[in-house]
């Protein structure tokens, strides 16, 4: 124990008061303080790796000193990688403007969308993009490089103008598909897009200008994403959290354009065709072209430029199984391209190019790292090894100001856009695959295919990823019983420092673990299409109500959900008696668009509708595209808003217990509670059932006087003789109303119905006359049942 070890409790108290000092100005005016929290943290840093090295290490078993080895060398490593992020964002990236130069010297485009098994619909919306780009002239050629070779995507090609490409085989994957379309096209710029990657239509007004500057060799946009990740989606936290790749593709890569080492990363991106050749096309041989690509173009003495502006954004993979498939690819290739090409040894590079592609290779160990600061206090509970050999007084002294230090300072430099505490979920979650990819493409185990990352194919059910959550259960399940051990079952241990800060550590663990499983619980993807929010007016066309003025709330290629306000020719009244269809949409720059309401929500202010679009032609879908992507809500913001870890975990359990979607009615339903009188067809089938019902009409529908149903809703009755006939009939049931629409009703009654009977139906002072309903769901209640009906003439087939 270190002797009046509470007078050195200064330096963590006055590193913690700078620190948060500056952490509070920075909030407050961006920007302040950076450069001095970047040298006060790695002067901390040092002094915690000086004090590790010179006494901590352990020294009395070998597999201690083994073990602490192992742990110091990861934390050593860990520190290079914060300094190459130190270096990286020491000053912020200041992007530039260059407009397009005179008509007469724009350079041809040629855009190639590599496609494989993707679905047509998405490449539809790709497609729509790049042949609505804004330029001025006609030098812009879309070629679909289609290596599944589908007669589908040929007619899609045809449809908007595009070249399609197919080649005879799938030699080399992706490379060869776009070493293929180089060799057969001739424009000065290439533009690489992903099939879901859906360019704005500014995306040449900001890329070609650049491209005056002879040295040039390609530029670089962010890969931006318009639906939310697994972390988002599945975590609840898509208006707490960005994407998760957010950070690298917006601000790392930005960082490094200071150095000539932007990274091509696939998409979004605009070559020279001169810097391609130079290299020899696209790099094959290994599983991720793009890295190995603009490396070699670098080396080549090419400039490189990243582009900060959102011009291009796809799909992030739907499901956690998707993204790990990603990750591994990405990983493995990685590792590849470096064995391959060697950062450290590759003519042409500078030092700093050296650096932070090393560094770039060197993170996808991560999840080895991650394993190593897991398992040590799992050794120590479980096993008793020790691999930190030191005090609770010297790790609050030199520890503790290195983890706040390191915080804060994060903190300070990269402001909202990410949390040292995400950082270390995301991480978590991908630990024990990622971890076993570096493994296995280290050692030469390498997969024999090229595997595509799935995109839009969402689950229609909740699912729960046994297999990947499994290793982290396995921690966890380890950590318990550590736990168990260490506190309760090992009396040699209490009281020592060395499980205190055991326990601690492996607690620390536990949180991320948790929050990794709650992960696995996968959520269904229900819509067809990503909804991008709009604020747009619009103009209803209704089937029997006219044109009405409202909002459009969102929008995609598949429908849109729009807002109309009650008004004095569209009221709920009247909305609630006659059929209510929105038949079509007027949205601006986009003209007139046929379709069906699908689904109606009333409220007192008026109606929220679901529209599904009819098939649209190109030119429909071109400029409809255009108005989604040009919309300041498509692609949502890189920062973090109220990201908190426990309010993170709160949303995700209770989401998990909530219903995916409200209930959502054809018709609008007015609450009432008027009294029913239903007739079970037990003797005919729904043939005879509406011929009688069409027979009693003529007897009901005379002598009708006006009148209020309860509720408010007014429409017609019958005073006439023959409406008690049915009232005689020894079988009939009575019901409570709750509510009622043109299309059905909802009831409490003491009687159970069966889903899918045919029912007579009377509600005196609500229908003009009997109506044939088929039973569509039965609940049951603390006291009888609840049963919806829907009426046959809200029927299309009946």
């Amino acid at each position: 124990m270190i002797e009046n070890w509470y007078w050195m409790l200064v330096y963590p108290a006055l590193i913690l008061v700078v620190m948060e000092t500056l952490w509070i100005g920075s909030r407050r005016r961006p920007g302040f303080g950076h450069k001095t929290a970047i040298v006060i943290t790695i002067v901390v840093r040092i002094i915690y790796l000086t004090w590790r090295v010179l006494f901590t290490i352990p020294s009395d078993a070998w597999w201690n000193t083994a073990t602490g080895i192992l742990l110091l060398t990861v934390e050593v490593l860990g520190f290079a990688q914060s300094l190459a992020v130190y270096v990286t964002l020491w000053t912020p990236y200041a992007g530039r403007t260059v407009p397009l130069p005179p008509a007469d010297e724009l350079p041809r485009v040629d855009v190639f969308i590599a496609t494989y098994n993707e679905p047509v619909s998405m490449l539809r919306m790709t497609i729509a993009g790049a042949v609505g780009m804004r330029y001025p002239t006609d030098g812009v050629r879309v070629f679909v490089c289609d290596d599944g070779a589908r007669e589908e995507v040929r007619q899609l090609a045809e449809e908007y103008g595009a070249i399609h490409l197919i080649r005879p085989d799938h030699a080399h994957a992706k490379a060869g598909n776009l070493n293929n379309a180089l060799g057969r096209s001739d424009g000065d710029l290439i533009v690489t897009l992903d099939a879901d990657m859906v360019p704005r239509p500014d995306f040449l007004e900001r890329t070609v200008g650049r491209f005056q500057d002879p040295e040039l060799g390609f530029v670089q946009a962010p890969q931006a994403f318009y639906n939310e990740d697994p972390f988002q989606y599945n975590l609840f936290s898509g208006q707490a959290l960005p994407n998760e790749q957010d950070f690298f593709m917006r601000t790392l890569q930005a960082g490094k354009s200071r150095f000539n080492a932007v990274m091509y990363v696939g998409s979004n991106t605009m070559f020279r065709r001169s810097a391609l050749e130079s290299v020899g096309g696209f790099a094959v041989g290994v599983i991720t072209e793009d890295l190995a690509t603009g490396l070699l173009i670098q080396g080549a003495k090419y400039r490189t430029e990243f582009v900060p502006d959102i011009i291009a954004a796809g799909l992030a993979p739907e499901n956690l199984a998707d993204m790990l498939k990603q990750r591994d690819r990405w990983c493995r290739g990685n590792i590849q391209t470096a064995r391959k090409w060697n950062p450290l040894t590759l003519p042409g590079l500078t030092l700093m190019q050296r650096w932070l592609y090393s560094d770039a290779v060197v993170y996808w160990y991560f999840g080895v790292f991650k394993l190593i600061y897991i398992i040590t206090p799992l050794l120590f509970l479980l096993f008793g090894v020790v691999a930190l050999d030191t005090s609770v007084e010297a790790l609050l002294i030199f520890w503790l100001p290195t983890y706040l230090c390191v915080m804060l300072c994060f903190a300070i430099i990269v402001g909202r856009r990410r949390s040292h505490s995400w950082s270390n979920i995301y991480e978590l979650a991908l630990t024990p695959a990622i971890a076993l990819s570096a493994a296995a493409e280290t050692l030469g185990l390498r997969v024999k295919a090229f595997n595509v990352t799935p995109k839009g194919v969402g689950l229609k059910e909740q699912v729960f990823h046994w297999r990947i959550a499994l290793p982290h259960l396995v921690l966890l399940t380890l950590a318990a019983v550590g736990l168990v051990r260490g506190i309760f079952l090992s009396p040699e241990l209490a009281n020592t420092s060395a499980l205190y800060i055991n326990v601690f550590w492996c607690l620390y663990f536990v949180v991320g673990l948790v929050l990794a499983v709650t992960l696995c619980v996968e959520r269904p993807r229900l819509r067809s299409a990503e909804r991008t929010p709009m604020s747009t007016p619009v103009i209803a066309a209704f089937q029997n109500f006219g044109a009405h003025p409202g909002e459009l709330v969102d929008l995609s290629l598949m429908g849109a959900r729009i807002s109309i306000p009650w008004s004095e020719r569209l009221d709920p009244k009247g909305f609630a008696s006659k059929a209510s269809s929105v038949t079509a949409l007027q949205i601006p720059e986009v003209g007139e668009l046929p379709g069906i309401g699908s689904w109606i929500v009333n409220s007192s202010d008026g109606v929220t509708i679901g529209f599904r679009f009819d098939p649209l032609t190109p030119e429909q879908t071109v400029d409809l595209v255009q108005v989604i992507t040009e919309s300041p809500s498509w692609v949502r913001g890189d920062e973090e808003e109220k990201a908190y870890l426990a309010t993170a975990g709160w949303r995700a359990v209770r989401g998990a217990t909530t219903p995916t979607l409200p209930w959502r009615r054809a018709q609008v339903r007015m609450a009432t509670s008027s009294s029913a009188v239903l007739h079970p067809v037990t003797l005919f089938e729904r043939g005879p059932a509406l011929e009688l019902a069409r027979e009693r009409e003529a007897a009901f529908a005379v002598d009708r006087v006006p009148t209020a149903a309860a509720g408010g809703l007014a429409l017609d009755v019958v005073d006439h003789p023959e409406a008690e006939s049915l009232d005689r009939d020894p079988g009939a049931l009575t019901a409570a109303v709750e509510d009622i629409g043109f299309g059905g009703c909802r009831l409490s009654l003491r009687h159970r119905l069966e889903p899918g009977a045919l029912v007579i139906v009377e509600i005196p002072g609500s229908l003009a006359q009997p109506e044939v309903a088929e039973v569509r769901w039965v609940k049951r209640r603390w006291v009888g049942y609840e049963a919806g009906l829907q009426f046959d003439r809200a029927n299309p087939t009946g």
